[in-house]
């Protein structure tokens, strides 16, 4: 399989003029308290001559599964989704790259918001002269330092796209893996293909904030305060006032206190468990 994936990719070198989607498997310890436990996430790194998008492959099956949903639903005039059935991507952000200032675009939600950070310096690579063998190509070694962590990183000159997974891009050649010195965040490639649709980068539907590292630094820490605040506002509303919102659990009415408190301790879980991340300088 691993002779296949190379064999492809070799053969694609040359057809870079044509949209290409690259896989990464990305291995993560989230939890610094239970480093033992690693999760793992497909990623996909399309790429055209505009720009690249790096996301998580379950958005495509998650996007899927609910516009299925929405026909059936306009047939019979009754839309119903159990999100429960629906598996969710942990790795719950996007990168977007515009070619060829490669401006780099952090996309996740912060607080029911959709926000987008930008990346405003570039990554100063570090060179080496070791060498080795990835699916085939000859790589070469090269570090850096970003988010608050060392990386180390292995290019191909054999496929000459100065791009990777997350926000790693410059070198001079496609970054085949790259991973911290701690190990905690590991990108490796795992294969690539073709495409015959140009891949749109970023849902023009989707409605983004544009914000600081500091404004997103700022909110997170506002989350952290107070993970319910949006809800407390919401149901401040006159227009929310009256609104009855169910357990999607039990089907159960709930009630504003029920909720707020529901919010938190899925907060509290969640950061007890998700803490380790990428950047540890924005979100600190």
């Amino acid at each position: 399989m691993k002779t296949i994936i190379a064999l492809f990719l070799l053969i694609s070198g040359i057809l870079f003029s044509q949209n290409q989607r690259f896989t990464y498997e990305y291995s993560f310890k989230l939890d610094s308290l239970n480093k033992e436990n690693v999760d793992k996430e497909i990623m996909n790194l399309d790429i055209t001559k505009d720009g690249s998008y790096f996301y998580s492959a379950l958005l495509i099956t998650r996007d899927s599964l609910f516009k299925a949903e929405v026909e059936k639903g306009k047939i019979s005039n009754s839309i119903s989704i159990d999100f429960r059935k629906i598996k969710h991507p942990k790795a719950n952000f996007r990168v977007s790259k515009t070619y060829p200032s490669l401006e780099t675009v952090y996309h996740t939600s912060l607080n029911a918001s959709n926000v987008a950070v930008k990346e405003l310096k570039k990554m100063n690579w570090t060179i080496l002269q070791d060498t080795k063998i990835i699916e085939g190509f000859k790589a070469q070694k090269a570090t850096t330092q970003f988010g608050g962590r060392n990386w180390i990183a292995w290019f191909t000159n054999d496929i000459q796209i100065q791009d990777g997974p997350y926000k790693f891009c410059g070198l001079p050649g496609l970054i085949l893996n790259i991973e911290d010195e701690g190990k905690a965040h590991i990108f490796n490639l795992v294969g690539s293909q073709k495409l015959d649709h140009t891949p749109s980068l970023i849902d023009s539907k989707t409605k983004e904030i544009f914000i600081t590292k500091e404004k997103f630094n700022q909110l997170w820490n506002e989350y952290i305060k107070d993970p319910a605040k949006n809800i407390k506002l919401m149901h401040s509303s006159s227009e929310m006032s009256e609104t009855i919102l169910f357990n999607s659990n039990t089907g159960s009415p709930m009630t504003k206190q029920e909720l707020i408190r529901n919010k938190e301790n899925a907060a509290k879980i969640f950061l007890e468990k998700f803490n380790n991340f990428i950047e540890k300088d924005l979100y600190k």
